[in-house]
């Protein structure tokens, strides 16, 4: 059988595997030529399973069968295992051994000892453990000519034994096995606790046409029920019913049609141990007990052949190409912890008893849910930030009050997530939308959603929300440590959807661009990357304090990374309410909005239990697809409290008054108060009176709306890096708050989880922090047999994916990211060889390779989001993308950004050498671009005010170019000529002002001379006008930035992606193999061997004997079958025994004509028209060949490694056999 382990230990006697992911196994010991296991069980939840923790011990044995003596030997070997013995005769907690004993219970000696084993092992059993089945013992092995002992057992000791609920011993297939299985059912303590939770309807029911033909007469059976409900009972009434009745009726059919098989099979094991057992009527008993063994073993064939083929295809499709599949099979650990203890909040006693962790969970929650009352002045000067400009106009309001159409409800559960989890009716989505697409209820469903709309009217279901509480971090035993996420119910749920759609298309004027939360076209990096950009430039304004000496004179700002417990569960609807009013939404919508949120019953899951109801009386429901822009529109008057009082400074980013761009009369500051993303808040604090300032305005929000700010748990950072706590402590300590960070600490602070890195140091413990967790991934990856194409996707998707969001903003030197691709070249050639080149594990899959991100070009290619506003400016601009821009004029003293981008050698590094920052990463992004092949036309306004070095040619004598020389600009050296004002031509040496006149003669004699080279663009400028002069006057650097090729004719007027930044930037590739076969080649579903051997034979990596010999692995280049030279063609081709496999396959699938020599080049070009032809309706000619290749591999392997003959007749029986099994596997799919 094919076991969907998820989790396993194996030797190659005997194995232990967990069939539910809610446990591990952790092998302990293995020995005597692995005839047993030693393994520890633990649940999956713990974080660090050992010993002490694990739930299970459990030792499995296989006897040696050969003879008695052989059996004896190895009991004796293994008494003599010292820390085996020790280990189960003093483990205190639950102790199993099972196995095979390879020794007859009914073979005893003359003092009653059983006989193949010793009698140490035997009173070891007896002192220290109990049989399982010692009263019910029958034979669990049937030999020839009749034979049928025991000897097979399960041991329990004392601690176990006292949990075991049942024993059985179950008939197996024949065909199978000769022996019977053993089973217990034991009831662990942590089981005992572990509660049934809510029932779910199975979503995939959707697409069962049998559930769909018996829905349809379901729902028509109950309309004459609804006619008549509807004389006395609501609309909500009604729908609440209908619900009802359909999830019993899912629940039935589950029961029915799922398990059919498996019901009928416990009946006959139960029915054939009633017949094991009788005293009377044997002989009769017995005839029958064949036909009985003849029907179980036909229904565990029909199930274990379903669940083979199911699997079989399963695993074709998705065991390689789908990240999502290969992520479950790996994951070990539950999201939702189960609670072990919890700490009293009056007592502080911890607790372990589920009633009392109950009424702890209960507690607390009715605490955190009931409301204090919000003060009226505070929530009057709250709520005075709100504008009239913020306060929606009529059309906005009648958007909101649209009626509720059939089609907006289909609309939205069709985009809703898939998985999603249900609410307490149990009905997920995709059952939901066939009650709604049922006509005769389209009348009611239409009322009961309006009724809601315009009157807060719900049914009572959605007045029930299930929560489910997630641990975050910190003390496990403390509530308050519990995210709740709560789990409503779908048919609610559509209506949240369809009103937070609607509400977000008008909220983006409401709220302002420092909340870069939920808010469509805002994302979660900006605020990140404006930290990061912020403290670069205290840094860099720092250090020339510093060389100036006026340092004493500079602001000693901060950044306070806020905590606020609770955030969404403590909102004050009250103030809610008064805000959304205010804010000008329609007094139905707020109506049903504050309903929705207030009159709601809440469940809380403690492991698998659920507490009483609790009212909510406050807070927003966290896991409702509306409670994210609500939280937003109620957060929104106290960042405007910040961001609009005078007296509040924060940071404010501004050039020198030696920069270009200084204007004194109208200083471009670019002033940083707080940034938020949903209730995640930095602040920007200049000085002390800034503080205060924000201490106050703190204490308003809060007293308005319930929040409450974990002081204790605030983040101070100093911008610059300087260590400045001398001049916040005393006021930072009054407040609580004594976390501070400086460059002089080794940790830095994480921000939305990106790293604000203000030293070397901080960037090597965090780069080093990730790179343990990539290095531990690849481990846990590295035990699976994957094939090429599967490594790919792991580390693309599982492994790689763990760095793509630190990479859209952390700056990381060349080299953390060769670090980082050390890890990945290990991963993937880890059991390759001959290696697969990494340019070959790079290129595109169309191209023939495998498509592996390369991580420093991924890096650029997100960078490059940041990049593209500064060469293509919007007309609105986002305030990052002017800091962004500011920061990099600032270092290059340059007044146009486009020009340190396009024309490197007018950078500069700045005061000294810096590390990787900001700067260094978009440089690297725009550097990676490539430019078409054409002329590029500047005009002579814009080439007038570039640097000298932009229009030359990197060189040894430009790279020394004095300091006085960098600063000129080409205006400085040329002149329109006035003959041709299109035409640049070199200034005459009087025109030249006095103070730079010797540097641009140097200059410009060094050009005639031919020590520099101009760049060709700047020719073009030199020579008289042609037809593609640029005849434009405005400064523009729009010609070169055009000159960048994507691909597209849109340029760089839409967001480039990564895959279009990272296609225009690799080297072009040539492929032999056309790309629409490489494509179809990517699309086939296959299975590890089939994909690995084909692709290695066309990236020449197959390890031949020549090759082999080569590298001196192989002593003989020599095939070792025919004894001819061995090369990929003849060991997969054309050695004698692999030409007479072909030859059959030819004879018995595809047409006469083909020759081996036409299947060598349809495998060479991976096109198969040639041989199309087949002559089984089941199958296709190119899985024909590559069933074929498969095999013939396999057989090698097994001839090389396990001295099998390599016959090959065996093997075309093989192929036969294989393409069969994908016939049945595509047939059964079809009926499922």
């Amino acid at each position: 059988m094919q076991f969907s382990s998820k989790s396993s230990t194996y030797t190659k006697h005997c194995g232990i595997i967990s069939l539910n992911n809610r446990y591990i196994i952790t092998p302990i010991d293995t020995g005597i030529d692995g005839r047993f296991i030693l393994a520890h069980v633990h649940y999956a939840t713990e974080e660090e399973p050992n010993s002490s923790n694990s739930i299970a011990t459990i030792l499995n044995i296989y006897g040696k069968a050969a003879s008695r003596k052989d059996n004896v030997e190895f009991y004796t070997e293994l008494m003599q295992h010292r820390f085996l013995i020790h280990k189960i005769t003093t483990i205190q907690n639950n102790m199993i051994i099972l196995g095979d004993f390879n020794y007859k219970y009914e073979s005893r000696r003359s003092n009653g000892t059983v006989e193949a084993t010793t009698v140490e092992w035997t009173a070891l059993l007896e002192e220290y453990f109990i049989d399982c089945f010692w009263e019910n013992k029958s034979a669990t092995f049937h030999g020839s000519n009749n034979l049928h002992y025991i000897l097979d057992y399960i041991f329990c000791n004392n601690t176990s034994y006292g949990t075991v609920t049942e024993c059985t011993q179950e008939f197996m297939n024949s065909t199978w096995t000769d022996h019977e299985m053993l089973v217990i059912t034991l009831q662990l303590q942590k089981d005992a606790t572990q509660g049934p939770g809510a029932y779910k309807c199975n979503p995939f029911l959707a697409n069962n046409h049998k559930f769909r033909r018996e829905l349809v007469i379901f729902l028509q059976g109950l309309q004459p029920q609804v006619e008549l409900k509807t004389a006395t009972q609501s609309p909500q009434e009604i729908w609440d019913w209908i619900k009802d009745e359909f999830k019993e009726h899912v629940r039935q059919f589950q029961l029915e049609e799922v398990n059919w098989r498996r019901k009928a099979l416990k009946t006959l094991q139960a029915k054939r141990n009633r017949c094991m057992r009788a005293k009377k009527n044997r002989g009769l008993i017995f005839q029958g007990l064949d036909t009985i063994n003849q029907q179980i073993g036909a229904l565990q064939d029909s199930i274990a052949e379903i669940e083979v083929l199911k699997l079989g295809k399963y695993w074709r499709e998705n065991g390689e190409k789908n990240a999502g599949f290969l992520k479950k099979l790996t994951v070990s650990r539950q999201n939702q912890r189960q609670l072990k203890q919890l700490r009293h909040p009056v007592t502080q006693e911890l607790h372990s008893d589920q009633g009392t962790m109950s009424e702890i969970a209960g507690s607390f929650y009715t605490n955190l849910y009931t409301p204090t009352p919000p003060d009226a002045r505070s929530m009057r000067l709250l709520l005075d930030q709100i504008t009239p400009d913020m306060q929606l106009d009529g059309e906005q309001q009648s958007l909101l009050e649209l009626p509720v159409e059939l089609d907006d409800l289909l609309f939205e559960c069709k985009r809703s997530p898939k998985f999603a989890s249900p609410g307490s009716d149990g009905i997920p989505y995709q059952l939901l939308r066939l009650i709604l697409k049922f006509p005769p209820l389209h009348s009611l469903i239409t009322t009961v959603y309006n009724d809601a709309l315009t009157k807060g009217i719900f049914p009572a279901s959605w007045n029930v929300s299930l929560m489910t509480i997630l641990y975050k971090k910190n003390d496990p035993n403390d509530m308050a440590n519990y995210r709740p996420i709560s789990l409503c119910n779908t048919d609610y749920k559509l209506l949240t959807r369809l009103l937070n759609h609607r509400m977000m298309e008008v909220a983006k004027q409401l709220i302002n661009e420092n909340q870069a939360g939920f808010v469509p076209g805002r994302f979660i990096a900006q605020n990140a990357l404006r930290c990061q950009v912020i403290m670069e430039d205290a840094e860099r304004t720092m250090n020339l304090a510093k060389k100036n000496n006026v340092i004493h004179q500079m602001p000693k700002a901060i950044g306070l990374s806020l905590d606020q417990e609770k955030a969404y569960d403590r909102v004050n609807l009250s103030y809610l309410q008064t805000a959304l009013i205010t804010y000008g939404f329609p007094a139905n919508l707020v109506r049903c909005i504050i309903n929705m949120m207030g009159q709601n019953l809440l469940r809380i899951n403690v492991n698998g239990y659920f507490t009483d109801d609790i009212p909510k009386l406050r807070g927003l429901k966290q896991g409702d697809p509306i409670s994210s822009i609500l939280y937003n529109l109620a957060i929104e008057p106290f960042l405007r409290s910040i961001l609009n009082d005078p007296l509040y400074h924060g940071y404010q980013m501004q050039y020198a008054t030696d920069h270009p761009n200084y204007n004194a009369n109208d200083p471009l500051v670019h002033v940083s108060k707080i940034l938020c993303y949903a209730d995640d808040a930095f602040v920007f604090v200049q000085d002390l009176p800034d503080l205060a300032r924000l201490e106050y305005h703190l204490d308003v929000y809060c007293n308005a709306t319930n929040a409450k700010i974990n002081y204790n748990k605030v983040e101070a950072i100093s911008l610059s890096g300087q260590n400045t706590w001398s001049y916040w402590q005393a006021r930072l300590s009054e407040m609580n708050i004594t976390k501070f960070t400086s460059n002089k600490d080794s940790n830095p602070v994480i921000y939305l989880g990106f790293p604000l890195l203000q030293s070397v140091q901080q960037r090597e413990v965090f780069i080093g922090g990730l790179v343990d967790n990539l290095r531990t991934a690849t481990k846990i990856h590295s035990v699976r047999s994957l094939s090429v194409v599967g490594k790919a996707t792991v580390l693309n998707s599982l492994i790689l994916s763990k760095c793509w969001y630190v990479l859209r903003v952390t700056p990381f030197a060349q080299s953390n990211v060769q670090a980082i691709q050390s890890i990945c070249t290990k991963f993937l050639r880890k059991g390759i060889f001959p290696v697969i080149p990494w340019a070959t594990w790079t290129k595109p899959k169309p191209l023939g390779g495998l498509g592996v991100l390369d991580v420093a070009l991924q890096q650029s290619a997100l960078y490059f989001r940041w990049v593209q506003p500064l060469l293509h400016p919007s007309d609105s601009p986002h305030i990052l993308d002017l800091m962004l821009v500011m920061l990099v004029n600032k270092q290059n003293q340059s007044a146009h950004v486009q020009v340190p981008l396009l024309f490197p050698l007018t950078r500069t590094t700045g005061l000294t050498k810096q590390r990787t920052n900001t700067v260094t990463m978009i440089y690297k992004s725009v550097d990676r671009l490539k430019r078409i092949n054409e002329p590029v036309h500047l005009n002579i306004a814009t080439a007038s005010i570039l640097p000298v070095k932009a229009i030359l040619q990197p060189s040894a004598t430009v790279s020394k170019m004095p300091i006085r020389a960098t600063q000129l600009q080409v205006k400085d050296l040329y002149q329109p000529n006035p003959d041709q004002p299109l035409q640049l031509e070199a200034r005459k040496a009087p025109t030249i002002p006095a103070d730079i006149r010797r540097a641009c003669k140097k200059i410009l004699r060094q050009i005639n001379e031919n020590k520099v080279h101009i760049q060709p663009y700047f020719s073009l400028m030199l020579q008289p006008p042609q037809g593609g002069t640029n005849r434009t006057t405005d400064i523009s650097f729009k010609p070169f930035i055009d000159s960048y090729d994507f691909n597209s004719q849109q340029g760089l007027t839409r967001q480039i992606s990564t895959r279009t930044f990272r296609t225009a930037c690799i080297e072009a590739h040539t492929s032999s193999i056309a790309r629409s076969n490489w494509n179809f080649f990517w699309s086939l579903s296959l299975n590890l061997v089939h994909r690995n051997v084909i692709y290695r034979f066309l990236t020449h990596t197959i390890p031949t004997k020549r090759l082999l010999h080569y590298f001196e692995i192989a002593e003989s280049p020599l095939c070792p079958i025919c004894g001819n030279e061995e090369n990929a063609v003849h060991l997969l081709f054309l050695c004698s025994s692999k030409a007479s496999i072909w030859k059959a396959i030819i004879f018995e699938f595809l047409w006469p004509t083909v020759s081996i020599g036409d299947i060598i080049q349809a495998c060479s070009s991976l096109d198969f028209e040639n041989i199309k032809y087949v002559s089984k309706s089941y199958t296709t000619a190119h899985m024909v060949v590559l069933v074929t290749l498969g095999n013939i591999w396999r057989a090698q392997v097994r001839m090389i490694f396990h001295s099998t003959p390599f016959i090959w007749i065996d093997v075309v029986q093989q192929i036969k056999n294989e393409l069969l099994q994908l016939h049945a596997q595509t047939e059964i799919h079809k009926q499922l």
